[in-house]
């Protein structure tokens, strides 16, 4: 929205603080293709896009679902979620094996397992059908 900073967390934690440079290289070649020159030409971009709660359809429910054949135990899904998001995310061995999956009573949907997961496809969210989310009121 504007912000003149921003905070790294989960990808440090992942990757390593190289990952800060990648990402400052990134984001100057994002600029670079669009046409901007400097960081304050993005303040307010992201404004015509928020909205109000009452907008929202709050009945519309979606969870990470962890794809059991596709994983491979690496546990970053579980390592981020623990760490920086909701605790969404069990870890409780199975046939002698780690086992992650989701708690869909905390799972607020945020993709961040999605993100730090090296396996493509993996974990995917899916839609649940239409009811209230409890944690909305």
């Amino acid at each position: 929205l504007g912000a003149g900073t921003a905070q790294v967390c989960t990808a440090a934690m992942t990757y390593g603080f190289k990952i800060v440079q990648e990402m400052v290289s990134g984001l100057e070649q994002w600029m670079d293709e669009r046409g901007y020159s400097r960081l304050d030409e993005l303040i307010g971009k992201a404004v015509p896009n928020v909205t109000d709660w009452q907008y929202l359809n709050l009945n519309y429910v979606t969870k990470a679902r962890i794809d059991q054949d596709k994983c491979i135990q690496c546990g970053r899904c579980y390592a981020a979620c623990e760490d920086t998001s909701h605790q969404a995310i069990s870890n409780v061995p199975k046939n002698g094996k780690r086992h992650f999956e989701v708690i869909d009573e905390e799972c607020v949907a945020c993709n961040l397992c999605i993100e730090v997961c090296p396996v493509e496809s993996c974990i995917t969210m899916v839609r649940l059908t239409e009811g209230t989310d409890p944690r909305t009121g």
